[in-house]
């Protein structure tokens, strides 16, 4: 076949294959994308990870450097002659210059010890004096040699001294010699233990370029370190501050991304410090490893075209051998059928409508056989439930006509009551539609189940969906039962359908399955006993000699128990009563439906005689609100009566808890009072309150407990310590008698107790104060 015999219509055969093959073409290609893909992030994460392993060594030498400076910090406010000058106030005599000869002595053994550290400054600021290893100036000096920023005013710079507490870094500018210096400086306060004396400052001072001092950046990198506060701290290698270094781009602990400064393109890599929180930053050129990248491309670039060259040739040659099979075949149908091949057409198109052509009317004609087979089955089923099958016609014959035969003598009616349609409860369909299809599961399901051991012959039958059982063996008395409990639970699995299953007992002959249709429905008929979503057996069901036999439980003695628990408000001991009673009358299936409602109704008014009795205010408008009787009338089975019982028990139950919460609440108002008026006799203690009250000291605990949110020992003790406290701040009264005079004979007690709700000792206190 030549080039002119391949038709390139847009609708062709060939057109489809073509695109076919052009797209097992490009699998080469994505796949050599891939590979540039992948070699590129391979070299990415290996410049990454030594900029990294840089990036932590530069981490872990700072945070080395930085903990040694915590902890000289510490060490030096822990020095007595450093934290005896802060109370020296100015002018200076002469005993105390030769106190800060000392303290500059002690600097520079400090200095020595750490040498990564270029000067330490102590500012006193109550004598305005700062110390440091050199000399000692005052605040205005110091301002001169180490600010923030170059245009800080003094009164800014003082402001940032005049904290209470001072412990952070931040970047500083040294002047020395007159040339400015780029530096970090860590501040921490030492602090004594009186709050109105202004403390002093220790300024430890290190040069950036001594931080940075044993790094050497590779690859032309340059480094830069970041404070919390976005302040550059350190830096080599950077003529300026890039823009990209910034907090909102180095939102994550660690990472990596590109970005530009003026026209070079940097890769950069930063890493945070779980010590001091600073981003330790590499900025590499990124066109240092795309060099990496020219030949993998290039090698990519030849693999892509020969895939291209040769994949054109072997795709024209599949073509040209694929479409000869299929051009034979359109010439052959076209030439023997009525059916004519349009030039331009889609082969397969044209092969398909030939085919759906020949079966179209075969379908058509057996859905139309269907349908009606369909009808009267269902029709000739419905009669044999209701024992009106037309008397000329033998049964035996309408058996045969519907394919029906028989294995036993043995028959069962099962019906069906939808209570819930589940997932078809929101579809779009219409209500009629939705019970055609919600009954058409149900039917399917059912033959599907008693199919596996038996024959089931299913149809609707006055909105119920019947399935009648004949039995290929004697049949047992729970195989029906268990029927259904697939059946029920498949539907409930698979559709969230909810269904109430009757089972009638097993009889013989046909002239059998009317009167188990009737016992089905009768059984269906105690769903407002048993519930909706249940299993009922006409077997289980009560008959009349029973229903005489039966007796009905709710006597006086309990009914006054249950009074008595609801009118203590009790929820949880009245509805396990209740729920004990229905289950005496009902679970044993033989109450009748009038006298279960009746029981259901004495329960209800059970519930009101108790409001009556414990006179309750509001009971009118309680009533009003609850609606007990329409509620329980509002039922259609006895299972949502006793949900609707539960309901009004537990409102009527908080309504008694509410009235006598009022009452209960003055209890903490008076032990308070009483611990007020008591609180230094040393017998006080929750026993001898309790006595007061005439309760126990558990009781007694936890209703104060529940109503103050403190204990009740707490409370005393913070009132006998706030009382201590007035005494200790106008008294000249020695410790041990005021101990005495709120409740402690114990001055060790009293001091630990003390110690524990001020934080200091008595006599501490007193000195404060």
């Amino acid at each position: 076949m030549t080039m002119k015999n391949l038709r390139f219509s847009k609708r062709s055969v060939m057109v489809n294959w073509l695109i076919s093959y052009m797209s097992v073409l490009l699998v080469p290609i994505l796949i050599s994308g891939i590979i540039y893909t992948a070699t590129w992030h391979v070299i990415e994460s290996e410049v990454n990870r030594a900029n990294e392993s840089l990036l932590k060594q530069i981490e872990q030498a700072i945070d080395s450097n930085l903990a040694g400076i915590e902890r000289l910090s510490v060490e030096m406010a822990l020095s007595k002659r450093l934290a005896g000058f802060i109370t020296v106030s100015k002018p200076l005599k002469d005993e105390q210059y030769y106190d800060v000869v000392e303290i500059v002595d002690d600097l520079r053994k400090y200095k020595v010890a750490n040498d990564y550290i270029d000067q330490i400054y102590v500012y006193y600021k109550n004598s305005d004096t700062v110390v440091s290893t050199r000399d000692h100036i005052n605040s205005r000096q110091l301002y001169d040699r180490v600010r923030t920023r170059e245009d800080m005013s003094y009164e800014e710079w003082q402001a940032t001294f005049d904290k209470r507490y001072i412990q952070e870094y931040s970047p500083v500018t040294i002047r020395e010699d007159g040339q400015a210096v780029k530096a970090v400086m860590y501040a921490k306060s030492i602090i004594l233990d009186t709050p109105e004396q202004p403390g002093a400052i220790i300024l430890f001072t290190i040069k950036d370029s001594k931080l940075l001092e044993n790094i050497m950046p590779a690859n032309h990198s340059s480094i830069a370190v970041l404070d919390r506060q976005n302040r550059l701290i350190a830096s080599t290698g950077l003529d300026k501050d890039p823009d990209f270094l910034s907090l909102d781009k180095l939102t994550s602990e660690n990472g990596f991304f590109y970005d530009k400064l003026i026209d070079k393109q940097y890769a950069v890599s930063y890493t945070t410090s779980n010590r001091a929180g600073w981003k330790y930053i590499s900025m590499m050129p990124a066109d240092l490893f795309d060099e990496k990248m020219k030949y993998v491309k290039n090698l990519i670039s030849i693999s892509i075209a020969l895939s291209l060259l040769i994949g054109g040739i072997v795709t024209f040659l599949m073509l040209k051998r694929n479409y000869d099979p299929i051009s034979k075949l359109i010439r052959s149908l076209s030439t023997r059928s009525s059916i004519s091949f349009k030039e331009g057409s889609n082969e397969y198109g044209y092969l398909q409508a030939a085919l759906n052509d020949t079966f179209t009317e075969k379908e058509q004609i057996g859905q139309r056989l269907e349908q009606h087979r369909d009808t009267i089955r269902s029709h000739f089923l419905q009669g044999l439930l209701k024992g009106s099958l037309e008397r000329n016609v033998p049964v035996h014959e309408s058996l045969a006509v519907h394919n029906m035969k028989l294995e036993t003598s043995h028959f069962a009616v099962l019906l069906f009551q939808v209570d819930h349609y589940g997932k078809l409860e929101s579809t779009e369909f219409a209500f009629a539609e939705k019970i055609k299809h919600v009954q058409f599961i149900i039917m399917n399901v059912a033959e599907e189940v008693v199919g596996i051991g038996h024959q089931a012959f299913s149809t609707e039958l006055d909105n119920l969906q019947a399935c009648i059982i004949n039995f290929k063996k004697n049949p047992e008395s729970d195989e029906v039962q268990d029927i259904a409990e697939q059946v029920k639970a498949f539907m409930l699995e698979h559709f969230h359908v909810h269904l109430t299953i009757a089972i009638s007992r097993i009889h013989q002959d046909l002239s059998g399955i009317p009167v188990a249709y009737q016992e089905a429905l009768s059984a269906l008929e105690y769903r407002m006993v048993m519930g909706s979503g249940e299993i009922i057996r006409y077997s289980d069901l009560p008959d009349a000699e029973t229903e005489r036999e039966s007796s009905y439980y709710y006597p006086l003695h309990v009914e006054q128990q249950l009074i008595n628990f609801v009118k203590t408000g009790d929820y949880d001991q009245s509805k396990a009563m209740i729920d004990e009673i229905i289950e005496i009358n009902v679970s044993s299936a033989s109450l009748s439906v009038p006298l279960a409602k009746c029981l259901m109704f004495d329960l209800i008014s059970t519930m009101l005689k108790t409001i009556d009795e414990i006179g309750a205010s509001n009971k009118r408008e309680f009533m009003n609100q609850v609606n007990p009787i329409d509620r329980l009338t509002a039922c259609t089975t006895i299972k949502d009566m006793r949900v609707q019982i539960s309901d009004v028990l537990k409102q009527v139950c908080q309504s008694i808890q509410e009235e006598r919460k009022q009452d209960h609440n003055q209890l903490s108002q008076q032990i308070i009072t009483y611990v007020k008026e008591n609180f230094s006799s040393t017998d006080l203690n929750i026993t001898m309150i309790g006595d007061v009250f005439n309760l126990t000291p558990s009781y007694l605990s936890k209703q104060f407990k529940a109503q103050t949110g403190e204990a009740l020992l707490e409370h005393i003790n913070k009132t006998r310590i706030e009382e201590a406290k007035k005494l200790l701040a106008v008294q000249s009264t020695s410790i041990v008698d005021i101990a005495r005079r709120v409740g402690y004979e114990d001055i060790n007690r009293f001091n630990r107790i003390f110690k524990k709700y001020e934080g200091i000792t008595p006599g501490k206190y007193k000195d404060f104060v």
